[in-house]
């Protein structure tokens, strides 16, 4: 019986070799398909293991951030990479391992695990990495107070920013202690439309104003001698108030035979935003702002005169010029001779000569300024501007823009001071026809 056994497994023995072997290929070309070998990469942050082997005394480490993570490479099964992730995988630098000191920067070698992976299986993509080991120092830093871009409520502002506390102590290595030029203590005032106190975040800045990376501060610096520190700001709100006007003072007399003018301002009107007191003493002044007779001077003026003014001198305490607002403005001192005044002719009232049909015109300007004399020096009070005719001479003119003469007629006994000019721009006259187009 054992003889037609073995007779019957050895019967045909290459055949069913070759068989075994066909089915050992085609299993391993099944699984290879189903659940291929692929290799994937993470990103996973250093681990230092025994940091005080080298932080002891005055002297401390520190790792550029380019080098707190690494990328391992793992070479294995479709279904086992699928189990894992970054955080399953662990890769430390002891510095225990360091071999040499007396290179710059110092090199600690890498290890990497991860349960259920062989070394074989893991590749990293450096073996080693640098550390900089260097003296520890501390440096005291005042605390500033920044909203950055955040705004606040409608026709509110930022009036002042006070950050609690208002200093810190530093300690960390001397090159990083060495870039920090600024500390901010950043709050965000969005839509806040009455005083308050917010929690701030902490944020260093180089001297070319670059952001310190949290990294670097979380690994290797210390606030009053802990690992953060907690700062508020008290956050005062100022109120927006427009239409304020500028009170213009001025010294000194100009030239013999001349007198002053008309005083204006451009802009003539400034924004500005304080808080509820300083408002409230400016309503009290018809919210107008003084500019001192010192900073206007028409001695001996004999033309007219614009003089830069710069209204951030001018304010009061507890007030500034609004967001967008200019921080100058020009005063204008018209000068005339004397017995002279100023009069404004509405420019609808001028009348164009030579205007070609098919042209329209417009001006930059609603009123024209004449200056005028009376013949006997006498007041001006009794001149009639309803007598007084403006005229301009458009013949030959195309559509464009031009500065052209006024003519100037007035009732007998007075006289015009100085020629006048316009500017006007002539544009095609728009036909019914288009209009209609236009509209439809």
């Amino acid at each position: 019986m054992k003889t037609n056994l073995l007779s019957k497994l050895t019967k045909n023995l290459a055949l069913k070799i070759i068989s075994i072997i066909i089915a050992i290929v085609i299993w391993y070309v099944v699984v290879d398909f189903n659940d291929p070998i692929e290799t994937e990469s993470y990103n996973v942050q250093v681990e230092v293991l025994n940091p005080t082997y080298v932080a002891n005394g005055k002297e401390i480490y520190r790792i550029e951030d380019e080098y707190r993570s690494v990328t391992v490479y793992i070479t294995a099964n479709r279904s086992r990479l699928e189990r894992i992730q970054a955080n399953n995988i662990r890769v430390t630098a002891d510095l225990t391992e360091i071999v040499d000191f007396s290179t710059d920067p110092v090199m600690v070698p890498l290890r990497v695990s991860c349960a259920g992976f062989s070394q074989s299986e893991m590749t990293l993509s450096r073996t080693t990495i640098p550390i900089i080991i260097e003296n520890v120092t501390s440096r005291e830093f005042p605390i500033a107070a920044s909203a950055g871009t955040t705004v606040p409520g409608s026709e509110y502002e930022v009036g002042t920013l006070t950050p609690n506390p208002d200093q810190v102590t530093i300690s960390g290595p001397e090159s990083i202690i060495n870039q920090i030029d600024t500390v901010v203590a950043e709050v965000n005032v969005t839509g806040m439309v009455q005083n308050g106190t917010l929690s701030a975040d902490l944020v260093l800045y180089d001297e070319n104003q670059v952001e310190i990376s949290d990294a670097t501060i979380e690994e290797n610096l210390t606030f009053n001698g802990n690992a953060t520190l907690d700062v508020e700001v008290d956050v005062e709100l100022w109120r927006r108030q427009s239409g304020v006007t500028l009170d213009v003072n001025y010294s000194g007399t100009p030239a013999d035979g001349y007198q002053v003018g008309t005083i204006t301002t451009t802009p003539d009107e400034i924004a500005v935003v304080g808080s509820e007191e300083a408002l409230a003493a400016l309503a009290q002044q018809g919210n107008a702002i003084t500019v001192p007779a010192e900073q206007v001077s028409v001695e001996g003026a004999s033309s007219d005169l614009s003089v830069e003014v710069k209204l951030t001198e001018l304010l009061p305490e507890d007030m500034r010029l609004a967001t967008n607002t200019r921080e100058t403005a020009t005063v204008n001192v018209a000068i005339l001779p004397d017995g002279s005044q100023e009069f404004e002719l509405d420019v609808t009232n001028i009348e164009t000569a030579g205007l070609a049909s098919d042209l329209t015109v417009a001006y930059d300007q609603s009123e024209l300024t004449l200056r005028i004399q009376a013949d006997d020096g006498e007041s001006l009070s009794a001149l009639d501007m309803t007598q007084v005719t403006a005229r301009i001479d458009l013949a030959g003119k195309d559509v464009g823009d031009y500065t052209v003469p006024v003519s100037i007629t007035l009732p007998q006994g007075y006289r015009l001071v100085n020629d006048v000019s316009i500017s006007v721009h002539l544009r095609e006259r728009a036909s019914a026809s288009s209009e209609s187009a236009d509209s439809g």
